[in-house]
């Protein structure tokens, strides 16, 4: 039997170890998470800190620490330190253009089905009978949006802001899929039929402005608040290359104590290239990667493996990820180009950054007034690049030069740098709601009086995208329609009889590209009202309690325990453990093509139109190829 994801962790700790010791300087000032007991701590680090989480009887909190604060608890015994570190929702695209043929803005007015709802089995089952709460970790939601249930609700946090505020349409996007209403108008998602609920937690505010990055401390204390408010299903379209002990503790406890599934994007740094030289070790990335993580990779409108979907050993599973239509943002307008024309000169394309909120960014050209350009110093962009931030005084600078620009009766703002002795400078610590772009490359212009800006920008309801964040909404919005049917059913239940009926569409059993397959939830479905159990138990784990009689599989053994233990190897412990023979995986029950053709794979839809990709970036905004 080979080790399945995540069984012992190896080589995820040791990655996760190498990592921390990487970026842990000892002493060193920044935001850390803490671990700690009660009465561990003095009462100046507590009022740095802010507890985000728990671990057993243990606390976790977030907070920025001094140097010496950092040294002392480094040696505090029992005390636990990780430097926070920083994700990204999944590099993904959003198509704000309009199609040829088939344009979205007719989904106003008529409905479509998506391709995804058939290739998945979706569509077969019944309409959610009971409500299971699906949290979106995101960034935000238009929750007014038409097409998306009345049962939504959300967490204002303070560092992003309103939770039903979505610069990026990226959380309504992924609502959407999990979500969008069977009304006659848009697109049908998962649970568009029957009960729909939907939590919302808002991690960005936006496009690459203040509070645009994603700390761990955030998402762990957005998963805390997920799990408190209820939720089964926790949707994570977001994802970072560093392992987090601590994250995953949270993770583990929430998953046994509370019973909830979480869904993750697997990243979108896939190689083509390495997949056709049979090459399946593109790197982890967390939280998929996570023991109690499905990991989701994604599938292109042929059936095959995207090219950006990455192959790892911790694939879980495959869904489409490619030409997904779902709901926007209504009010985000996404600068698809920017030109500068100088007197009677050609116009110059500019690189940029859309910095606004994208509420009023629309298509214009307009002058360009000299107070409407301001320059960083070296100094601002060095920092900016190297802590993510902008001091006080630059930030104050930065307000004035906007004042000053609508003064002047300009439209937009311009923010640039210099670019050939600093190199990228890919965000801004500014927050704003007027049009502002920061410029990789300003041409030279000697004379004010005379240039012209011109902004193409577009907006729509809905819009198309491509990534494995879709696909991880299409997985999560499929758990929770699935699990509607009897909310009685465990989380280990799901989960076996998703990946016991997933069409295995690579080497045959679980492999590093498709994981256990495409699921077939209605297949699913027979699966759980057939009483079916795998034919070997899921693989020992060493962060999970077991309880007496419960089985596990170790090193392809059938172990039961004896006792309550925790943390204790099968294969070391006779005490706790008693052996009951080899895992028998010669009875698997994975769907193939074969069992009912490959038709059943319905990609087909008008998705299938082919359409150009041109806002593209983590943080979804278009940036001018940035």
């Amino acid at each position: 039997m080979v080790c399945s994801k995540k069984g012992l962790l190896v080589a995820s700790v040791a990655a996760g170890l190498s990592m921390l010791s990487s970026v842990h300087a000892q002493g060193t000032s920044g935001v850390y998470l803490v671990e700690y007991a009660q009465g561990q701590l003095s009462p100046s680090v507590l009022s740095s800190l802010k507890v985000i989480g728990r671990n057993g009887n243990n606390y976790i909190a977030q907070g920025h620490l001094s140097a010496q604060q950092v040294a002392g608890l480094e040696q505090t015994a029992g005390v636990v330190l990780e430097q926070d570190y920083g994700l990204s929702l999944s590099n993904n695209s959003l198509d704000y253009l309009r199609n040829s043929s088939h344009s979205l803005e007719t989904l106003n007015n008529s409905e479509l089905e998506p391709y995804w709802l058939r290739a998945t089995g979706i569509n077969n089952l019944p309409v959610a009978l009971n409500e299971i709460p699906v949290c979106i970790i995101d960034s935000g939601v238009d929750s007014e949006h038409p097409d998306l249930p009345n049962n939504i609700n959300g967490y204002h946090s303070v560092y992003s802001g309103f939770w039903n505020q979505d610069a990026l349409s990226h959380g309504t996007h992924m609502a959407g899929i999990i979500a969008a209403q069977g009304n006659g108008i848009g697109v049908k998602g998962a649970l568009s039929e029957g009960v729909a609920r939907l939590q919302v937690h808002k991690l960005i505010r936006t496009a690459h402005g203040k509070n645009s990055s994603i700390t761990g401390g955030s998402l762990i204390e957005a998963i805390e608040v997920c799990a408190n408010a209820g939720a089964k299903v926790i949707n994570m379209s977001l994802s970072g290359d560093q392992y987090s002990p601590m994250t995953m503790s949270v993770i583990d406890r929430l998953t046994y104590d509370r019973g909830v599934i979480f869904v993750a994007a697997a990243g979108n740094h896939g190689s083509q290239i390495k997949k056709w030289s049979g090459v399946h070790d593109d790197t982890l990335h967390y939280p998929a990667s996570y023991h109690n993580v499905l990991s989701v990779g994604a599938l292109d409108t042929n059936g095959a493996v995207a090219s950006f979907s990455p192959a790892n050993q911790e694939i879980d599973l495959v869904a489409p990820g490619s030409k997904i239509i779902s709901t926007a943002n209504r009010s985000h307008y996404a600068v698809q180009r920017v030109t500068i024309q100088q007197g009677a000169m050609a116009e110059e394309s500019l690189t940029y950054t859309q910095i606004d909120l994208g509420v009023h960014s629309q298509s214009m050209q307009a002058a360009l007034p000299q107070q409407c350009v301001y320059t960083l110093s070296t100094a601002d962009a060095q920092q900016q690049i190297t802590t993510h931030a902008l001091s006080y005084d630059t930030r104050v600078a930065l307000n004035n030069a906007e004042n000053s620009c609508k003064s002047a009766g300009g439209e937009v703002m311009i923010v640039n740098y210099p670019h050939s002795t600093v190199g990228l400078v890919r965000g801004l610590d500014h927050y704003t709601e007027f049009p502002t772009l920061l410029v990789h490359q300003m041409p030279n212009v000697s004379d004010f009086s005379n240039v012209t800006i011109k902004l193409d920008s577009y907006h729509s309801n809905y819009v198309v995208g491509a990534g494995t964040s879709q696909a991880t909404a299409i997985i999560s919005g499929g758990i929770a329609r699935l699990w509607s049917q009897n909310p009685q059913w465990s989380r280990t239940q799901i989960i076996n009889a998703i990946k016991e009926t997933s069409y295995d569409l690579g080497t045959t059993g679980q492999d590093n590209v498709y994981g256990h397959g495409l699921p077939n939830f209605a297949k699913a479905l027979e699966y759980l009202h057939a009483g079916k159990t795998p034919a070997c138990p899921q693989d020992w784990y060493q962060n999970k309690p077991y309880s007496g009689g419960e089985q596990v599989t170790y090193n392809g053994i059938i172990y039961t325990a004896h006792y309550w233990n925790k943390n204790l190897s099968p294969a070391e412990s006779p005490a706790m453990w008693q052996a009951e023979g080899e895992c028998d995986t010669s009875n698997s029950s994975h769907s193939t093509p074969t069992d009912g053709g490959y038709s059943i794979l319905d990609f087909s839809g008008l998705e299938e139109e082919e359409v150009s990709y041109s806002c593209k970036g983590l943080s979804l905004m278009c940036s001018g190829g940035r």
